[in-house]
């Protein structure tokens, strides 16, 4: 199975770091406005696009197989820097599983949660979480259900995952804010899906670097 991963980062919102010299993967795509210098190991696929940098991020999040022709995928989150073992690791998820994500890692594990902690975050305000979520629990969603991060994502690119990817891409027209988004359609699909192995926040393979972004507001 070829297997690439693919980061994105619009209007330099994250410094794309080098990959680790044996990566291990098959296509390595960094997805840009082309206004981002990125390091090593990337091949650049510059986009032209109109939507705001975190809602053009999404696309290639959600639906990498528009990127590449290898058939599966790790989507890496521009704020992660990847270490040797990465490469590995991940791989061996993508054998037992079609699509892949974290647990979240502050412990919640309910959408409405997740919504009420970021009614007020500043890279929400234009969003309606509100309307969102009663839509969700109008149709059925149950409370508790499950809450996931989503920095890194693994996808194999059968029929279903696409089906996933694509329409977790369209609920971005409610918010931007996609842990509040997958458990429900994860949920209404009743797609099988694997855990990240690891803690998001503190692990060996994928470092998050937030405090480097230029601005950690949003």
């Amino acid at each position: 199975m070829r297997v690439a991963i693919i980061t994105a980062s619009f209007a330099s919102f994250d410094p794309v770091r080098s990959l680790p010299k044996n990566h291990g993967f098959d296509d390595a795509v960094c997805v840009s406005d082309n206004l981002v210098e990125f390091g090593s190991g990337w091949r650049s696929h510059v986009v032209k696009t109109s939507e705001p940098p975190r809602l053009a991020a999404k696309r290639p999040k959600m639906m990498p197989w528009l990127y590449t022709d290898c058939e599966a995928a790790i989507w890496v989150d521009a704020s992660f820097e990847l270490t040797d073992s990465f490469g590995e690791w991940a791989r061996e998820h993508l054998t037992r599983h079609d699509f892949v994500v974290w647990q979240h890692p502050e412990g919640r594990n309910d959408f409405l949660d997740e919504a009420a902690v970021c009614w007020d975050w500043p890279k929400y305000r234009d969003s309606d979480l509100r309307s969102q979520t009663k839509r969700y629990l109008d149709a059925g969603m149950p409370r508790g259900w499950g809450l996931f991060a989503c920095g890194v994502v693994g996808y194999r690119f059968t029929s279903e995952v696409k089906r996933l990817g694509s329409l977790w891409h369209l609920e971005q027209a409610g918010s931007v804010q996609d842990q509040v988004s997958l458990p429900f359609l994860l949920w209404r699909e009743g797609l099988p899906f694997g855990i990240w192995q690891a803690n998001e926040y503190s692990n060996p393979h994928a470092i998050i670097r937030w405090d480097e972004r230029p601005d950690n507001t949003i």
